[in-house]
């Protein structure tokens, strides 16, 4: 039972009677291979770069860590929902499982036009770290303890400019750099902005299924609102009328699928053979779950094949 705070008094919340047991998700009989295709292709992708087969390298020096990232985030996950803690932490790994999704979001975006995306997401990375700098400068740049991170700072960013190959007006002016587009931009544009979807087809097709199913909710969790809220007050109190076990499940199983997507998206972009344990993979979490048959139907059915 929790409380609702009134102008000068807390009184009872009573909860309605919901059910405390629902299905689970047996995610850790799936680690293992999950961590094995990770590596897979975290190795292939760096050789291949290497060796010339792969390219824009640009561009899968991004995949790569990208799929770094969420195999990263993955692992942060299931620590933060461990059996071993005390409480489960859902709300941190939910706000997790959110930074997944728009990694998968970034690699949809970036296949579908690697030089070009590909170049809008280094731009964008080097107006965030001019606009630091810039703001650094002002406040630090006559402090004499700062003068030489600063200077080697300033270093970075020319080098960094010449590289992508940035006009001096952009150079003056990273302000004007146009920005990656948020999850919210790929699927449905932006009309302020005059801005089509970002992401075209089956991409986008899949990509709003995904999106209109959990965003809401992580994004509602990552800004602290009430769902957010809810979570925490609900992992805390040992008696609350909930399924902790499918809260836990939930949370790990749309993890596992977003990496399913990535690397489904490598394993088609880089033209490997088709590797089992991406399709064992696939078999099972479409056998426990309803999203997955969906994006399956919607495009990775096609991609990879059954």
């Amino acid at each position: 039972m929790g409380t609702v705070v009134g102008d000068d008094e807390m009184r009872p919340l009573n909860h309605p009677g919901w059910v405390r047991e629902l299905p689970s998700f047996p995610h850790s009989r799936y680690n293992e291979p999950l961590m094995e295709l990770f590596e897979f292709y975290k190795e292939n992708v760096k050789r291949d770069v290497a060796d010339g087969k792969l390219r824009p390298p640009d561009f899968w020096f991004l995949l790569r860590g990208l799929l770094i990232g969420a195999a990263q985030t993955y692992a942060a996950i299931c620590i933060l929902l461990a059996d071993g803690r005390p409480k489960p932490l859902e709300l941190q790994a939910g706000v997790l499982n959110r930074s997944l999704l728009e990694s998968l979001g970034n690699v949809l975006a970036l296949c579908e036009a690697p030089k070009a995306r590909t170049k809008v997401f280094l731009r964008e990375a080097y107006k965030s770290l001019a606009l630091d700098f810039r703001r650094l400068d002002a406040r630090y740049g006559k402090v004499a303890k700062w003068r030489d991170y600063l200077t080697g700072y300033g270093k970075v960013l020319q080098s960094l400019a010449e590289q992508l190959h940035l006009s001096r007006s952009r150079v003056n002016k990273p302000d004007a750099i146009p920005d990656w587009p948020t999850p919210g931009v790929m699927v449905y544009g932006s009309r302020r902005r005059q801005q089509p979807p970002f992401l075209r087809g089956n991409r986008r097709v899949a990509f709003k299924e995904i999106y209109d199913h959990h965003y809401g909710r992580q994004s509602g969790q990552a800004h602290q609102r009430g769902f957010a809220v809810a979570t925490a007050l609900l992992v805390d109190d040992p008696n609350a009328p909930w399924s902790r076990t499918y809260g836990k499940s939930r949370i790990v199983a749309s993890a596992m699928i977003f990496l399913a997507c990535i690397l489904s998206e490598i394993e088609s972009k880089g033209r490997y053979d088709r590797h089992r344990e991406l399709r064992k993979l696939w078999v099972e979490i479409c056998r426990l779950d309803d999203l997955a048959k969906d994006l399956w139907r919607l495009r990775y059915r096609k991609l990879i094949g059954a």
